[in-house]
């Protein structure tokens, strides 16, 4: 066995009439099947990765899925539904299939590069069935709600063809496009082994359940441990990956909290990660030091050098320690789409301001983001860059990503479990290219399957290799753009 595989199992909801209820603590490769629920309200709290979901003979029901989850086959199939929401928040879910359903509302979130993804297949079904693009309520607190309300971005009927199947996309997010599915067979032989499939995963669970618990703990376990590939497999792939940038046309590299750990930050789906610890039960650890005393790693000022080299042409990154930018790597070439504790905007001009100091510890409110202070240009409230949970990445940011990872034809992922969605959909993007996805973590991470490499190491040994590799080994580590601002100030 795979040493991060967990056996399949399933969560099977069924008989449920006027109600309202929460699958939660699902673990990776679990299969919901939902059967025969009525006028009720069922909220997936999909908080690890998933295998697949079935969704059979339901009625006037409202499905709500959370927390940015995969699914691992990233597919759906939905039977027998009549009067039927399903409602997504940034879930990479891909392949609908729909049999014999009626009065189908789907509402997709708005993230571009999960839409643009879609595919809706529609088999034997009838009556108005709409495609929702929508946003959670801004300032939605979703422990304060059962179902999180949303917001309609846009809406667009299905136009049925009549025989086969038809297949439905969206195209970039703003059109709704309906064709004759080209792979109608492969649609209807999924449906017929539904029932088997269940019936199987059935049959396996009463063997899983004859696990004892202290089993199954070490299992899960083994999933979130880390594992470094020796250092004669990481130089065969460093030199692959080098190679891959040597040619690369347009390279964009991806970072999440795993290039910081070395600057003494914790990531958050390690063994000792944030929400690994609460998990548990546990107190993140103390030992961390704060953003403000944080210093850029190797591998930070490696992939500045890349950037000003000509070798990489764009960074995207989900971390708010504005590591990347004090390194060095300009303005113009990253986005960083969840915030950087230094940068404030105006609320009314929306200049930056760049500060040397953290801004978050002034911040008097978390939903307006005023920091305290005020424009040099005009007077206006200046608001800290951090985007929460419900919140629209700034246009800029995420506009700059999607432009980057559309022309990509070489994405390398560094230092983050790709669990966060939209940011997790952006670097497959290369592979419609015809480019390459490589990844480097010391965990598995639900993309593994698509990467042409997977690469088990720190980022900063992965980095040290293949600045080598490139014949790069030197260059300079010592430019803070903070101390510069800092002068300035």
């Amino acid at each position: 066995m795979d040493p991060f595989e967990i056996p399949a199992r399933l969560i099977r909801v069924k008989n449920v009439e006027k109600a309202q209820k929460k699958i939660g603590n699902t673990r990776s490769n679990h299969v919901i099947s939902l059967e025969n629920i009525n006028s009720s309200e069922i909220v997936i709290n999909m908080n690890q990765r998933l295998r697949r979901l079935f969704i059979q003979d339901c009625r006037d029901t409202l499905i709500q899925m959370l927390d940015s989850a995969v699914i691992l086959t990233r597919k759906v199939d939905i039977i027998n539904c009549h009067n039927l929401t399903i409602s997504l928040d940034e879930v990479d879910l891909r392949y609908y299939s729909f049999f014999n359903c009626s009065g189908i509302k789907i509402q997709t979130g708005d993230s571009e590069t999960l839409i643009e993804n879609f595919r809706f297949y529609w088999h034997g079904c009838t009556g108005d069935n709409v495609v929702e693009r929508t946003i959670i309520k801004p300032g939605t607190n979703p422990n304060e709600h059962f179902i999180c309300p949303v917001v309609s971005v846009a809406s667009y009927r299905v136009a049925l063809i009549d025989g086969g199947v038809t297949e439905s996309r969206l195209a970039m997010g703003k059109d709704l496009v309906s064709i004759p599915c080209q792979n109608e067979a492969e649609v209807a032989r999924s449906v017929q082994t539904v029932a088997q499939e269940i019936q199987d995963l059935e049959a396996g669970n009463a063997a899983l359940e004859a696990k004892p618990m202290a089993e199954w703990g070490q299992l899960y376990e083994r999933e979130l441990a880390e594992v470094e590939d020796d250092a004669a497999v990481l130089k065969s792939k460093v030199k692959v990956v080098a190679e891959a940038i040597k040619n690369g046309r347009h390279v964009v590299i991806y970072t999440g909290a795993g290039i910081s750990t070395a600057a003494q930050l914790p990531d958050y789906r390690g063994p000792s990660g944030v929400w690994t610890q609460r998990a548990r039960g546990e107190l993140p650890g103390a030992s961390k030091m704060d953003l403000g005393m944080a210093r850029p790693t190797y591998a930070h000022y490696a992939i500045a050098h890349l950037v000003n080299k000509g070798l990489v042409t764009f960074v995207t990154s989900t971390n708010l320690d504005g590591l990347h930018r004090r390194s060095g790597v300009p303005k113009t070439a990253i986005s960083e789409l969840h915030g950087n504790c230094y940068r404030e905007f105006c609320e009314l001009c929306d200049l930056e301001h760049f500060r040397s100091y953290d801004t978050l510890p002034t911040r008097t409110d978390r939903w307006t983001h005023h920091t305290g202070r005020f424009c040099d240009a005009c007077g206006g409230h200046l608001r800290d860059s951090i985007i929460h949970f419900t919140e629209n990445i700034r246009p800029d940011e995420w506009n700059g990503a999607v432009t980057n990872a559309r022309a990509s034809d070489v994405a390398i992922v560094m230092g983050t479990s790709m669990n966060v969605q939209p940011a997790a959909s952006l670097p497959d993007k290369c592979l419609e290219n015809g480019g390459k996805l490589y990844i480097v973590n010391l965990q598995r991470t639900p993309y593994d399957q698509f990467a042409t490499e997977k690469i088990y190491a720190k980022t900063d040994e992965f980095m040290f290799e293949l600045m080598n590799e490139l014949g790069l080994p030197e260059f300079d580590c010592s430019f803070d753009l903070c101390s510069v601002m800092r002068e300035k100030e």
